[in-house]
């Protein structure tokens, strides 16, 4: 049975789409949603949007993950799309280097594919494998539809992981990329301060969705730190709230099966 994407509209931000949304909204203009899913920065700023907080992140490139797990697209043909756009992959001197930047001008997009997806689904651009981003096929399996409308009227179709898929890549990110992790934290608090009913959540656990939410929590465990600090004052403590809960909530145990009236139980 074939599940429909969840569809979300979104208004613009006060300030309208800033950059580099104009580049993201021209790649989804010439490359079909079911073939990537938006990550990164622009991630948590849709989240923020929709959730009506202010956008503080800021962020300078695309991220995307493609969804070979569906054989929607493959890396070479993503790296012929983008090239007709005018990106050229950007080349490494170490040939075993993941393939993952392309650059036009100063514009970068970030091409990744999801972690445990099946070796004969990954194949190579420019020589190289894709990286393969942590906690990718978890947000793959949580994506949503989004449609915003640019400044100029047109509609933009998207695809994003949901507000529990989002926070498991930030908690996988936190946990493997030592390069920014402050970074991590702080998006983080930003999309716990967009969920609405964390006990749902909780339910729809599985995986290592329960360690990434702890690793988040102990490292957000004080209330000055900078991640909840950058949030209105008003939102705090429902966000650390959040994180609790996530991190710490067990699930509801299963109900028993109810017997028949008068019959066996």
């Amino acid at each position: 049975m074939v599940v429909e994407r969840e569809i979300w509209t979104v208004e613009a931000p006060a300030g309208g789409w800033t950059s580099p949304w104009p580049q993201c909204m021209e790649l989804a203009a010439a490359i079909p949603s079911e073939q990537w899913t938006l990550v990164g920065g622009l991630m948590v700023q849709l989240h923020a949007t929709a959730a009506g907080l202010p956008v503080s992140r800021a962020t300078t490139d695309v991220d995307m993950v493609l969804h070979i797990e569906t054989e929607a697209t493959t890396a070479p043909k993503m790296q012929q799309a983008l090239g007709a756009l005018g990106y050229e992959i950007e080349q490494s001197i170490d040939k075993d280097a993941p393939a993952q930047r392309f650059i036009r001008g100063k514009q970068q997009v970030d091409v990744m594919v999801a972690d445990h997806t099946a070796p004969r689904n990954i194949t190579k651009m420019a020589g190289r494998e894709p990286f393969q981003i942590e906690g990718g096929t978890q947000a793959l399996q949580r994506t949503v539809n989004v449609v915003i409308t640019g400044d100029d009227g047109a509609e933009t179709r998207l695809s994003i992981p949901n507000l529990h898929g989002s926070l498991v890549l930030k908690g996988a990110a936190y946990m493997t990329d030592s390069r920014d992790r402050g970074r991590h934290l702080d998006d983080a608090a930003v999309l716990c301060a967009c969920i609405k009913d964390p006990y749902a959540i909780v339910e729809e656990r599985h995986g290592s969705d329960r360690k990434r939410f702890k690793a988040l929590f102990a490292a957000l465990e004080s209330p000055t730190h900078h991640g909840w600090m950058q949030l209105e004052e008003s939102n705090r403590q429902a966000a650390q709230d959040v994180l609790r809960i996530l991190a710490t909530a067990d699930k509801l145990p299963a109900l028993p099966p109810i017997g028949r009236l008068g019959g066996p139980t």
